[in-house]
């Protein structure tokens, strides 16, 4: 019908319409849990590591809670891993793209020529 014609789709959670979680705080969180720690999520997604923390309180600020557990580096290296409550936040956001998703493949057949 319209050649070259897509459906896209942002997701984000806000909180008092302030922005919590969007794609780039999801794969921050991912990263850390992955890498176990700040500065190996930032050296994985390319950030910086004064952006990840910037992003990290500001996240904490809204929730009102921690999402990462942290020991400082040092001689072998700093840590953290996220807590119960940023893995139930990331969860979320996994649940409601995967919704989000298969809403928008039902739709693009519409779409097709």
């Amino acid at each position: 019908m319209w050649p070259g014609v897509e459906v896209k789709f942002k997701i984000w959670f806000e909180v008092s319409g302030k922005p919590l979680l969007g794609e780039g705080g999801y794969e921050l969180l991912k990263a850390v849990e992955e890498e176990g720690s700040i500065m190996g999520a930032c050296r994985k997604l390319g950030i910086s590591y004064r952006k990840a923390l910037k992003y990290i309180k500001r996240l904490e600020g809204l929730l009102g809670k921690k999402v990462l557990l942290t020991k400082r580096g040092g001689p072998g290296g700093g840590m953290a891993i996220l807590t119960d409550d940023a893995r139930a936040l990331i969860r979320a956001y996994e649940v409601v793209r995967e919704a989000v998703e298969k809403a928008v493949e039902a739709v693009r057949p519409v779409l097709k020529p």
